[in-house]
């Protein structure tokens, strides 16, 4: 008798953890590494995303380089809520912006959540938006880039298809949302192209120069660290951007006059916009674009900087620019009034998740 009732016990619990997450909204993860993890951890933690109310998949394809053990064993300390899918099919340059082994998997993932996150990561295979390889460019992941830019297109269309239907043309309020790679992704995805190397096709210099021939608002990511790892010197760098038009300022609440400084680590940027996109930011001479959003669907944007950084949040690490120079924590070397930006950029990614219905 005692048996039935530990039974009876027991399956009530298992159906009443399945409620409370089955009224959870999902969120997808590509390239969910335990980096990743832990900036989610980060902005839960200090309460810029609410993350009790979201399930997070983390979605990979299983030819990607990233072990994913790793973090299958950081999800079991994490206190949010992450599940992990592998994705397989064969995916090659001619077959990522049509229907292809993974779009019944690209529709279902859509179908179960209110939106997906892309994010950072190295140079994309240039063959896949149009182009020749710079010397300069370094591929590390090929089918990860593969995955996400035929992911995206799923979820986007663009110009290499004329005939596909976009997946949020059904629900055009899901949310997507990239940094910095993510950026670069959603672009190629719907027809755009890359500059592949800012340094040298924008201000006809070499990393391998320095930085004292450059205007800080020239650089983005620091020299130093590409010159040499015994400089002791952070990769990133940090410059302002300019505010284009309304999307950013009404997402963050701030005034377009407003020049924030941001955390910058890329060498690759928007050439030409891919379909349906407009500019947001940019850089303070113009010449880099620094943030994007849809015209269509209004929970689509994306950011070339890092807000992200748990640097920002949590005062953990200093951090030093300049190989004699000093070390302070990240958030210390930015005003006061740039660090609000950054607290209002994921409040207002926060608000969006919550007003998506499904």
């Amino acid at each position: 008798m005692k048996r039935i009732y530990i039974v009876i016990l027991l399956s009530v619990l298992f159906l009443s953890v399945n409620a409370k997450e089955s009224n959870k909204k999902t969120v997808i993860i590509a390239h969910p590494t335990v980096s990743a993890v832990k900036v989610l951890t980060t902005l839960s933690k200090v309460g810029l995303l609410e993350t009790d109310n979201l399930h997070f998949i983390g979605v990979y394809h299983n030819r990607e380089n990233y072990d994913y053990k790793q973090t299958k064993e950081c999800l079991d300390t994490a206190k949010i809520s992450m599940s992990l899918q592998c994705l397989r099919g064969e995916l090659t340059p001619e077959n990522l912006y049509k229907k292809n082994p993974l779009t019944d998997s690209f529709k279902d993932l859509f179908n179960k959540s209110c939106g997906t996150f892309f994010l950072w990561g190295p140079d994309i295979p240039p063959v896949i938006y149009g182009e020749e390889k710079n010397d300069r460019t370094k591929v590390r992941d090929t089918y990860r880039h593969y995955f996400e830019a035929s992911f995206v297109f799923h979820l986007l269309g663009g110009y290499q298809n004329s005939e596909y239907r976009a997946l949020l043309e059904s629900r055009p309020n899901y949310l997507v949302k990239g940094i910095c790679l993510g950026l670069q992704t959603m672009n190629i995805a719907t027809g755009g192209t890359l500059i592949q190397d800012i340094p040298s096709e924008i201000y006809n210099s070499d990393e391998l120069k320095g930085l004292q021939h450059l205007s800080n608002e020239q650089v983005h990511r620091n020299y130093y660290r590409q010159m040499s790892d015994e400089y002791g010197v952070t990769g990133f760098h940090m410059h302002t951007i300019k505010m284009v038009g309304t999307f950013l300022t009404d997402l963050t609440g701030t005034d377009i006059k407003f020049r924030p400084v941001i955390n910058s680590y890329h060498h690759q940027a928007i050439e030409r916009l891919g379909k349906g996109f407009k500019v947001a930011a940019l850089s303070a001479d113009g010449k880099i674009i620094e943030a994007i959003y849809h015209t269509e669907y209004p929970n689509v944007f994306a950011v070339q900087f890092h807000p992200e950084r748990p640097d920002f949040y949590l005062f953990e690490n200093l951090i030093k620019f300049e190989p004699e120079g000093e070390s302070k924590y990240l958030s210390e070397w930015i005003d006061k009034e740039s660090m609000e930006f950054h607290y209002n950029y994921w409040r207002g990614v926060n608000k969006k998740l919550k007003e998506i219905k499904r």
